[in-house]
């Protein structure tokens, strides 16, 4: 089992940054293993652009998953109608990162 060494909050401050960059690249680091390339895969409703986010490091495969997220202009979004198969993005299975009590 791996130990995780970054917290929800941790997680949602590294969140936070990477959407303020959104639509360019950006450059956020794991706030679990300091590897850089985080990514972010939203998908959701077009008409209202409200959706799922998740957010992972392809490095230590471990993220965190957001739901009702405003999802920003210019950024792609899937449909949540769209079959897993047929997605922009491949989601891996990463390990997810709970809210603490305190959080």
């Amino acid at each position: 089992m791996q130990a995780l060494t970054a917290s929800w909050g941790a997680w949602m401050s590294a969140y936070e940054k990477h959407c303020a960059s959104l639509p360019a690249p950006a450059d956020t680091s794991c706030p679990s293993c300091g590897a850089t390339g985080l990514r972010l895969a939203f998908s959701g409703s077009a008409k209202d652009r409200v959706g799922y986010a998740s957010f992972w490091c392809d490095a230590c495969l471990v993220g965190v998953h957001l739901s009702r997220c405003a999802v920003p202009d210019g950024v792609p979004m899937d449909s949540v109608h769209t079959p897993v198969e047929e997605r922009a993005v491949r989601i891996p299975d990463y390990t997810l990162v709970w809210p603490d009590d305190h959080d």
